[in-house]
């Protein structure tokens, strides 16, 4: 059983089919649980544009088919509706994925900082929900000491640009200078400090927060000196007001409907109204397209200027991918280690077995030595099992492969019953020497 990942991301799937998978999200230590309860442990990992099942399996095909269930049984969804997009990796694949996802590799902004936090707070999920242990604790744990050697030891997040970032500079390129724009953020958690922050330092001076829950609003908008805030019941009147609107909550349903956009641009004349969609599932209904100087853009409009923004950072992703290739070879030493440690704990424990049930035949022919003499002899037997498994274990931890293994199992007889009699290649037993 190794460590394998099914999932499905912006790569390999459309929008509409990682909104399918938004229910899980907001269920993550419950997912960690269920799925765990099939496999045995399990992290499960959702952020607005991947959905990733890491868990212990066979194969990728076990893997595939546990997910399977637990999705169509736990949530409803057909997996035969994500089977076309779905990807699965397996042992050392798996974890250099997990490697490239905590670097910001496989993200559609490159150099991104924000996925390190949210690998973070999955594995914390997973960790809270007791769902998972060695080998998936060693691979995260490790997963998030590599993503932080890849921003200290490269520029890959230097300057990096967020997802909110992103979809600011895509306002820009459409209305142009925006600075004296009304913007609203419709979503207080780190997506929308993200976008506030953003829209801030391209000199947006006018900016609103709204949130489900008014704190987190009133805590944002004094992070940001000067910002307004509002009630998520005035949204209405928001929307009527301004010329930007960034919405990123965790609704499962709609926040902003085509009938609410149709009455905010009843009376705006040709003014236009542009919406950035940061949310996975969707915040604003797409058919607001088709209303007169509506604009709207969701993560989907984000390909142009995530493909500038790599080749920016093309060689230092090369660099960061040495590093991940150093990571996955020191995996693999741990993972091999930890395959000789049953081989060694049996091979010390028949040679335990052996040096006490000889040293017990042996002293009951010395019943004429005192006490302390025959401490002497159990301390020289224990000396001398030790150095003769010193080099062996040694070299095995060190250099250790599977055949060594193999081979050092069938040598000492480690998979079958030891009777104590020696034996000979014919089979035949020897006795023992007075």
């Amino acid at each position: 059983m190794k460590l394998a990942v099914v999932g499905v991301n912006h790569r390999t799937a459309p929008l509409e089919v990682l909104e399918q998978l938004a229910v899980v999200g907001t269920d993550i230590e419950g997912a960690d649980k269920r799925l765990a309860a099939r496999t045995g442990q399990a992290v499960v990992l959702h952020t607005c544009n991947r959905t990733e099942f890491y868990t212990i399996a066979e194969d990728t095909q076990h893997a595939e088919e546990v997910v399977a269930e637990f999705l169509e049984e736990k949530y409803g969804i057909l997996y035969a509706s994500l089977a076309p997009y779905v990807y699965s990796y397996f042992h050392t694949d798996a974890v250099n994925h997990l490697f490239r996802v905590t670097c910001s590799l496989d993200s559609m902004i490159l150099g991104e900082s924000e996925v390190l936090g949210q690998v973070r707070e999955a594995f914390g999920a997973a960790v809270a929900a007791k769902s998972a242990s060695t080998p998936i604790t060693r691979v995260f744990h490790q997963a998030l000491r590599v993503g932080k050697r890849a921003r200290h030891e490269t520029a890959i997040g230097q300057n990096a640009r967020s997802v909110s970032y992103a979809f600011v500079e895509l306002a820009k390129r459409t209305l142009g200078d925006i600075t004296g724009a009304k913007a609203l953020v419709i979503g207080a958690g780190e997506a929308g400090k993200l976008a506030s922050v953003a829209l801030r330092n391209v000199g947006v001076e006018h900016l609103t927060v709204m949130n489900r829950t008014p704190g987190r609003a009133v805590e944002l908008a004094g992070e940001l000196d000067g910002a307004y805030v509002l009630p998520m019941d005035d949204l209405q009147g928001a929307l009527d007001d301004s010329d930007i609107v960034i919405a990123c909550t965790g609704s499962l349903d709609y926040m902003i409907t085509h009938e609410a956009v149709s009455h905010a641009v009843a009376d705006r004349g040709d003014r236009p109204l542009f919406f950035l969609d940061v949310a996975v599932p969707r915040d604003v209904d797409p058919a607001i397209k088709d209303l007169e100087s509506v604009f709207l853009a969701d993560i989907s409009d984000l390909d142009a200027i995530a493909a500038v923004n790599r080749q920016r950072r093309e060689q230092e992703a090369e660099r960061v991918e040495v590093i991940i290739e150093d990571e996955v070879r020191r995996f693999q030493l741990w993972w091999d280690a930890l395959r000789i440690v049953p081989t060694l704990a049996d091979l010390r424990r028949q040679s335990e077995s052996l040096r006490e049930r000889e040293l017990a035949r042996t002293l009951k022919r010395l019943q004429h030595l005192s006490p302390a003499d025959h401490d002497i002899i159990a301390s020289l037997s224990k000396s001398l099992v030790n150095k003769l498994l010193h080099n062996p274990v040694t070299r095995l931890k060190g250099e250790g492969n599977p055949a060594d293994i193999q081979s050092l199992r069938w040598l000492f007889r480690l998979d079958g019953d030891l009777d104590g009699d020696v034996v000979d290649n014919s089979g035949a037993s020897l006795p023992e020497q007075a």
